[in-house]
């Protein structure tokens, strides 16, 4: 009957995030294995079917009766809990999501070294919380690489935990 369930969840377009059907068909071939599990819907009353329309590659459209659209609805698990995630994707921001919860990100600042070699070190660090202020309240040293630079600022990052503990 999980198929059977599947298939009426598929043709209503819902699942346990979206309850509320927005569509209500399924297009397939006679000859298909889901012809056979939608004609037993059909005996049920839970489907009905009609012939597809010739512009489209299927032999039959089936849809969900009210009844089927009640089975397929009750048989959704319950709704997962809204994460701070969800909450995120839902506001109208244009900021990182590090930033919407309020996280101190690091940035990456760059030199060039030798203008003719092309050569380039990098530094990470992070503001103070007080976004008018320019201090800096953790800051690597200046490295050849990306990734030696943040390694360089989570030791300095380490080091600044430590002092605020002592």
């Amino acid at each position: 009957m999980s198929n059977n369930i599947e298939l009426m969840q598929h043709a209503l377009g819902i699942n346990e995030r979206n309850r509320e059907p927005y569509r209500n068909y399924f297009l397939a071939s006679t000859e298909s294995s889901d012809s056979k599990v939608w004609s037993a819907l059909v005996e049920k009353g839970f489907a009905t079917s009609h012939p597809a329309p010739k512009h489209t590659c299927g032999d039959v459209v089936y849809r969900v009766t009210e009844a089927g659209q009640v089975a397929a609805i009750s048989a959704l698990p319950e709704p997962k809990k809204r994460t701070r995630y969800d909450d995120y994707l839902h506001s109208e921001v244009v900021e990182s999501f590090g930033e919407w919860l309020g996280v101190n990100l690091p940035k990456f600042e760059y030199r060039e070294v030798d203008y003719i070699r092309g050569k380039w070190e990098y530094r990470m660090y992070r503001r103070s919380r007080c976004y008018w202020d320019s201090y800096r309240d953790v800051e690597g040293d200046w490295k050849p690489t990306k990734k030696a630079a943040k390694a360089s600022y989570k030791e300095a990052l380490k080091k600044r935990k430590e002092s605020t503990h002592d």
